[in-house]
């Protein structure tokens, strides 16, 4: 087999496993019905999903740290086929679970699977240029786009159901090939760094678990509940500025950037609103990050890409409204895919440790969810229906939820990203990464 062959199918199977292992990665609260459970036991659910999500998130840089130290990518394979069977193994049995403490303890299991796959798709793919652009496509498009899903059945562990068949097949079957033939070495990273990039992931998992939990219980005064989020964001950004400095990774800087200013069209696509079929949006949002890592490749922009990522909080703070126009969330959409791709795709380290660390930092990021979802607003129609008398008959109904978000929220938004983008022009010039030709 030709080494252009291999290239081409370790690139596929970093996609597929970049795509499973963040959509695992990937939750929000329920309030549905996705399982029988009493309000208490909801809320208890609820807590859970934000800790499983950070446990993940920290096992994907320790996978990485492991895996990195193999003598060639097939242990990095071989672990990511046995991460997809667990993931297969909980699709199958996620229909057989009979009570809540089942569910959770499937749901940790697929945590963890889903952030080993991830780290294991790290130390596989980073140490070649199509591979490693590949699997940042993956992500971050996945970590957008995601929230088109929707469970279609119960009990599920999550509220976008569980992985599909589509993603999960493809993922094993050519991460066992992979596991053949891929001879190449493995993404390696000085261990002094990966000491530091671990005690990072550690630091930022707990501080964005705990303040956006602490966001989350406020029931005080609007004052007081902008109060903590004011600390929470302060403590947040001061924290990851000081890793990115420490360890000189602006791509840990664009990442936050891109959580930061991906957080209001998230909360859109979750909310199923605009009405829109999920393919037009899945495919806006990942044509969109194609585009922007391309360019990246050719001529890396991290500032370009930040500023295009200002479009988002900038026109909430503007109309709070805008949300309720289909056409302005594609607008959106495809600006912040072309920004994340420009950011991330500009900004790539030449360290896989860094790698492992900024991946994950989009998905840790439960400030900006939560202070994004305690300050939006969401009209909902509850209550009877009957069609007027002089309606025509085939008038349909329609009960959309306007979403109206706060302009303080995306002034706050538009300040992380801004900061963001300042701190990325005063770290080193050489911190970014070389164009992949």
């Amino acid at each position: 087999m030709t080494p252009n062959v291999r290239l081409s199918l370790s690139a596929v199977a970093t996609l597929f496993a970049g795509v499973l292992g963040t959509f695992v990665l990937t939750s929000r609260p329920q309030w549905g019905p996705l399982f029988s459970a009493s309000e208490r036991q909801l809320d208890d659910w609820n807590a859970t999903l934000p800790t499983g999500v950070a446990v993940g998130c920290v096992l994907a840089v320790l996978a990485y740290a492991a895996l990195q130290r193999g003598a060639s990518a097939r242990p990095a394979w071989i672990t990511a086929v046995v991460a997809t069977a667990v993931l297969i193994a909980a699709r199958l049995t996620v229909s057989g679970v009979s009570d809540l403490d089942q569910l959770t303890l499937l749901y940790y299991a697929k945590c963890v699977a889903g952030g080993v796959l991830l780290g294991a798709a790290v130390a596989a793919a980073w140490s070649r240029p199509l591979p490693r652009l590949v699997l940042v496509g993956a992500v971050a498009s996945t970590f957008v786009v995601a929230h088109t899903a929707h469970s279609g059945w119960t009990p599920s562990t999550s509220a976008l159901g569980e992985p599909f068949w589509w993603v999960l097949i493809p993922a094993i079957v050519l991460a066992a090939v992979c596991a053949v033939i891929d001879t190449g070495e493995p993404a390696r990273a000085d261990a002094g760094i990966v000491r530091e990039v671990i005690a990072a992931v550690l630091t930022l998992a707990v501080a964005h678990r705990l303040l956006g939990a602490w966001i989350d219980g406020q029931s005080g005064s609007r004052f007081r509940l902008w109060i903590v989020i004011g600390l929470c964001l302060v403590l947040v950004v001061a924290l990851t500025e000081f890793w990115a400095r420490r360890l000189d990774a602006p791509f840990l800087l664009a990442a936050t950037a891109v959580a930061a200013s991906a957080a209001p069209v998230r909360t859109l696509l979750a909310q199923q609103h605009p009405r829109l079929e999920p393919w037009i949006l899945v495919t806006v949002g990942v044509a969109a990050v194609a585009a922007g890592a391309a360019v990246a490749s050719r001529r890396p922009s991290p500032v370009v890409g930040i500023a295009a990522l200002t479009v988002i909080p900038l026109w909430i703070a503007i109309d709070p409204t805008s949300g309720d126009s289909r056409t302005l969330l594609l607008v959106q959409l495809a600006a912040l895919g072309v920004g994340i791709g420009l950011a991330l795709g500009s900004t790539l380290p030449d360290s896989g440790a860094l790698a492992a660390l900024g991946l994950v930092v989009p998905l840790l990021s439960m400030v900006f969810t939560a202070l994004v979802s305690v300050t939006t607003t969401f009209i909902t129609y509850s209550g009877s229906y009957e069609p007027l008398p002089y309606a025509p008959l085939t008038a349909k109904a329609s009960f959309d939820s306007p979403v109206t978000f706060d302009r303080g929220a995306g002034i706050a938004l538009l300040l992380v990203v801004v900061f963001c983008a300042l701190a990325i022009r005063g770290l080193r010039p050489h911190a970014s990464a070389p164009r992949a030709d």
